[in-house]
């Protein structure tokens, strides 16, 4: 029997479905890498900063796709 590390799998609801422009979302990734690297220097380790990853990871995959 296979032995997990770390901790389970998080899921965050409800999700909602938004269209953005090219341009709106290269804008928001701005914003949130701004608001993780001052996270990241605070040290912070908070609720927000998972979320924020999820986002960044949403905003960037949609980027690559969009290409």
């Amino acid at each position: 029997m296979p032995v997990r590390f770390g901790p389970g799998p998080v899921t965050i609801a409800p999700m909602a479905s938004v269209d953005l422009e090219r341009v709106e979302v290269l804008e928001l990734l701005a914003m949130t890498l701004a608001h993780l690297n001052d996270a990241e220097a605070r040290r912070e380790v908070s609720p927000r900063v998972p979320l924020l990853l999820g986002i960044r990871d949403k905003l960037a995959a949609s980027l690559r796709e969009d290409q």
